[in-house]
């Protein structure tokens, strides 16, 4: 009798333990913890987008809170501050230089990249000038409008320059703050030529303001336009980054199964993003050069590198940070453990 006894208390006490630990899991996966994402409504946001309004987000626990800023200078202050905990944004000085001085940013995944013969970020010509510029060579002289000094707008055309053997010292930049100023700028005839991001080209195409020149691949291949990056507080809770990587790549993969690699839901997309971007007319989705989202969320490490080394040689950053540290790959390898690698519709 006390044997029987004794086997139904552990018995009983086992079940009490296995009932504990399911109501503490449920707990965990029902608490919604906010994360607070800078945005500028862009295309290349995209997979936060979808992921947010398809509900993939939500299914993990997080309610996204946007915060919108002005300039690449004001995100990178915010996120540097742990103001904001994700922010997808372009690789410039400021960036290495930050993590130089101590603050970890990490660099997480893709926010953006051309695709080969379809780049959504490139130089574009003045209408006309296409006759006259046929070859690198032929940048020569022109007045080249860019968003920004010391970042990947410089370098692009940069690099451009330098296939045809010339300098910044060749041609005149042009800094207007906001792409859409450019085609204002084309059009009034203070540039000859903008390095433009889409629709923006589409737009200025189909308005006589622009045409499209060479395709990036030509003079800088394998280039990470924009990284998804976690602030140094966020990076530190893994549990939550790890939640917000799963959520982000299913988002990223809704987009390219409607655009990249098939057009699976495209008019539920289209009608998404026409809402939350600055893309407003389905029309124009369709006819544009999309951006490139990895559906794997791999960083272009190279890419990373190709940019660190321009940046030293320009005297923009004084020493090199460990970029195996900078980029963080365990977010994107986790949720490709969750999702299992992309396979196209």
């Amino acid at each position: 009798m006390k044997k029987i006894l004794s086997f139904l208390f552990i018995l009983l006490f086992i079940i009490s333990i296995s009932g504990c630990g399911k109501e503490q899991k449920s707990t965990a996966v029902n608490k919604i913890e906010t994360v607070r994402v800078a945005f500028d409504d862009s295309p290349s946001e995209s997979g936060i987008i979808l992921a947010d309004k398809l509900g993939f987000f939500a299914k993990q626990g997080i309610k996204i809170e946007y915060v919108k800023f002005n300039s690449g200078a004001d995100e990178l202050s915010a996120m540097a501050s742990n103001q904001v905990d994700v922010s997808r944004g372009i690789i410039n000085a400021g960036l290495f230089n930050a993590w130089n001085s101590g603050i970890d940013i990490k660099l997480v995944a893709d926010g953006g990249h051309n695709i080969p013969g379809k780049g959504y970020f490139q130089i574009a010509l003045k209408k006309g000038l296409g006759q006259k510029v046929k070859d690198f060579k032929d940048l020569k002289g022109l007045r080249i409008a860019i968003a920004s000094t010391g970042s990947i707008n410089e370098l692009f055309v940069q690099k451009a320059l330098e296939k045809g053997g010339l300098t910044d010292k060749d041609i005149t930049f042009v800094v207007v703050d906001s792409f859409p100023d450019m085609l204002t700028a084309v059009a009034n005839g203070s540039a000859d030529a903008a390095m433009e991001i889409e629709p923006l080209i589409t737009k200025g195409v189909e308005e006589n303001i622009l045409e499209w020149w060479k395709d990036p691949d030509e003079y800088i291949k394998g280039e990470e336009i924009s990284v998804l990056m976690y602030s140094p507080n966020f990076s530190k809770n893994k549990d939550l980054g790890n939640r917000f990587m799963i959520a982000y790549l299913q988002g990223v993969r809704a987009y390219n199964d409607a655009f990249i690699t098939g057009n699976k839901d495209q008019d539920k997309i289209i009608r998404i993003l026409t809402k939350y971007t600055f893309v407003n007319t389905p029309e124009t989705f369709k006819k544009m050069k999309p951006p490139g989202l990895d559906p794997n969320g791999h960083v272009l490490k190279q890419g990373v590198l190709n940019d660190l080394n321009w940046y030293m040689s320009k005297g923009m950053v004084k020493k090199a940070p460990d970029v195996n540290k900078f980029v963080d790959d365990s977010y994107v390898e986790n949720a490709l453990k969750v999702l299992g690698p992309y396979k196209s519709p």
